[in-house]
């Protein structure tokens, strides 16, 4: 049973803010998320390892996740303990009239590669007051005042603001403390890379000299993921960037590698719950 808390919505969903409470969470009430909007995570309470493409982050309460609409994650739960959570989701338009000359509000959404500076712990949370954002929101929210959209906004974009400068003071070797492995760091790259050709097993082993097996069981213990279920959801992520630029979905199709239309309107309707026609 999960309750929500807080919840505020502008600009036609443009941004969105949840706060909600799930009583006896377990890992069968979620699945592997790939929104179209960007979104920032934080853990109030709970007992949750959160995955992020390769890497998997056990979180204290205090840390925040953050991600961009080219990465697959998901929460996994070591108890049935409370879990509390406060996600915020928001749309590059949204955040578009604040960013002015040579700075980027979205620097660190948009520049990094899938899987890096995902992870802020609790204690550069603490050092730089983050959470004293999500209560501002969440007073504006509450307040009534005929600015409060305004306010909410403002603080939102206070926020970015001070997690690019949290993120610009670390080297953050807290990126890389995730369940990694360098080989197959390479190999994901790899299938980004390649997602528009066939993809199997015995081409991965010719190509990196690894046992299709041992590849298997190591690539399904880092992600996640079988093989084929992490290149049909990046295909399927590919997909949506190519239908949100206009790109008929028949071409789509054929350049995200699916052998044939009927395989990719399956998968695509499974992943999103909408045709590839009807998605945008």
């Amino acid at each position: 049973m999960t309750e929500t808390i807080a919840a505020v919505s502008l600009r036609n969903g443009d941004f969105t803010y949840q706060r909600t409470l799930t009583r006896s969470p377990h890992d069968d009430q979620h699945h592997t998320y790939m929104q179209a909007r960007y979104e920032i995570y934080y853990l109030v309470s709970g007992n949750v390892i959160y995955q992020v493409e390769d890497r998997n982050y056990t979180l204290n309460p205090g840390d925040i996740i953050i991600l961009n609409n080219r990465e697959m994650h998901r929460p996994y739960f070591a108890s049935d303990s409370e879990y509390e959570r406060i996600i915020l989701f928001f749309t590059p338009e949204f955040c578009s009239p604040y960013s002015h000359g040579d700075y980027s509000l979205l620097q660190y959404f948009e520049r990094k590669k899938p899987g890096s500076f995902n992870w802020l712990p609790s204690r550069l949370v603490e050092q730089a007051q983050l959470a004293r954002f999500f209560s501002e929101i969440e007073e504006h929210q509450r307040s009534g005042h005929p600015a409060r959209d305004l306010m909410i906004e403002t603080a939102f974009i206070r926020l970015l603001i001070r997690i690019n400068d949290v993120i610009a003071s670390q080297v953050l070797p807290t990126a890389l403390d995730g369940d990694y492995n360098a080989r197959i760091e390479q190999i994901v790259s790899y299938i980004h890379q390649h997602l528009y050709k066939p993809l199997t097993l015995q081409h991965i082993e010719e190509q990196f000299h690894m046992n299709r097996y041992h590849f298997s069981h190591l690539f399904k213990r880092m992600t996640g993921f079988s093989f084929k279920q992490y290149i049909t959801h990046k295909r399927i992520a590919k997909a949506i960037e190519l239908l949100k630029l206009r790109f008929p979905p028949g071409e789509v199709c054929a350049m995200t590698g699916f052998e044939d239309y009927s395989n990719f309107y399956k998968a695509f309707r499974k992943i999103t719950g909408v045709s590839p026609a009807n998605y945008v």
